[in-house]
């Protein structure tokens, strides 16, 4: 029975010695490798994640130039040469087959341990995190906070109007996600950690983030035509900045309806379906819709009132417009009155026709706002001068 040639022996000896020094690689990774394959990192375990991957990306690079290099060696080395009859191949070598055997072997299990740590710490959240409810829906998110909170901030991401969701630094946060139509992806890029967002069931993903700044939010599950319109921004924040951004969006009082519901739609996600100019999109346009008539599936005419958007908002496949999908999730349960209100009024704004109504609706608006300051329990109280 023959052996191995030497050079193959040797080969393998100095191929188990690099391959046991693998774990060192990520460490020696982290300059240029780190910043061309990843954006910066700005949550609590988004190290232990790098270096992970950075693990994996040099073990199966390593042994694919040493494989493919082997391999191209031998086929030159030990190639059928004219006049030469085919030598016999070697049938069995005890350090190669334990080599090749024992290596692979420590290093997936390298991997499986380091993987599984860091996979039970991203889905394992502090007692004390802060729980924010996230609704996924085509082609939005909605993020509702604590005391009921919700983003009328927004920003204009890849010339599309996005919402903006900030979150303290330094403080665990837990997001309970769910989503009313199909699959979607919650993917923070700078957080290094995508989690599918499901209808019917709740997923649940928590961070801490580490620097203040500013970070994009996007759905990595296809879900429509307008997945990659589907954005946000995540501003991290101090906390006194966070408590003070938290109040602004809790009190709704002081924004003119119309601009209320301008906030509002970009927040919900409406324009991602219903345009401002007039071209038709998964809905139909909010431009010069206040008192058309629309013809429905079933072939019934309704005018577009006040009572028309409200049971759009609230029952959205009571009436389907003709041409268009039923797509469109229920509202039901997530806006004030004075929101459903100021939805209404700014679709009327955005009509020819609806800017007497918008007007009106407005009046009527700071009226009830003047009459419920001046019923409030600190209006009432004498003030006395000394």
């Amino acid at each position: 029975m023959r052996s191995l040639p030497k050079i193959t022996a040797r080969s393998a000896t100095l191929g188990a010695i690099i391959a046991l020094a693998l774990p060192c690689a990520p460490a020696m990774a982290d300059g240029v490798m780190r910043r061309m394959f990843f954006p910066a990192r700005a949550a609590e375990y988004s190290g232990p994640s790098d270096s992970v991957s950075f693990f994996i990306f040099w073990t199966t690079a390593f042994f694919f130039v040493l494989l493919m290099g082997l391999m191209a060696i031998f086929v030159v080395k030990y190639r059928r040469r004219p006049g030469q009859a085919a030598p016999r191949s070697p049938s069995h070598n005890t350090p190669l087959e334990l080599a090749w055997s024992g290596i692979p072997l420590i290093l997936l299990g390298m991997m499986f341990f380091f993987g599984a740590r860091l996979y039970i710490e991203m889905r394992t959240p502090p007692i004390d995190s802060t729980v924010i409810n996230v609704t996924a829906q085509k082609w939005g998110w909605t993020w509702e906070y604590p005391g009921g909170e919700q983003s009328l901030e927004s920003v204009t991401l890849a010339n599309v109007s996005s919402p903006v969701f900030a979150v303290p630094v330094g403080k665990p946060v837990r997001l309970v996600m769910n989503s009313t139509d199909v699959i979607h992806s919650l993917y923070i890029p700078a957080f290094r950690d995508k989690v599918d967002v499901i209808p019917n069931r709740y997923t649940t993903y928590w961070f801490r983030a580490e620097k203040i700044g500013e970070y994009h939010l996007y759905c990595a599950e296809y879900c429509g035509d307008q997945h990659s319109q589907m954005m946000a921004l995540i501003k991290v924040m101090s906390d006194a900045d966070y408590q003070e951004w938290l109040a602004e969006q809790a009190d709704t009082s002081a924004i003119p309806l119309v601009e209320l519901g301008r906030k509002l739609s970009i927040s919900a996600g409406c324009l991602a379906c219903h345009s401002l100019d007039g071209r038709p999109g998964t809905g139909p346009s909010w431009k010069n819709i206040w008192g058309n008539t629309h013809v429905m599936t079933d072939g019934e005419s309704v005018k577009v009132d006040e009572n028309y958007i409200r049971e759009s908002i609230l029952e959205p496949n009571a009436r389907i417009v003709a041409g268009y999908p039923a797509q469109m999730p229920t509202y039901q349960g997530r806006f004030s009155d004075r929101e459903l209100r100021a939805f209404i009024a700014y679709i009327a704004s955005l009509s020819d026709d609806g800017a007497e109504d918008a007007e009106r609706m407005m009046e009527e608006d700071d009226a009830e706002q003047e009459a419920s300051e001046a019923d409030s329990p600190q209006a009432s109280v004498p003030t006395t001068d000394f």
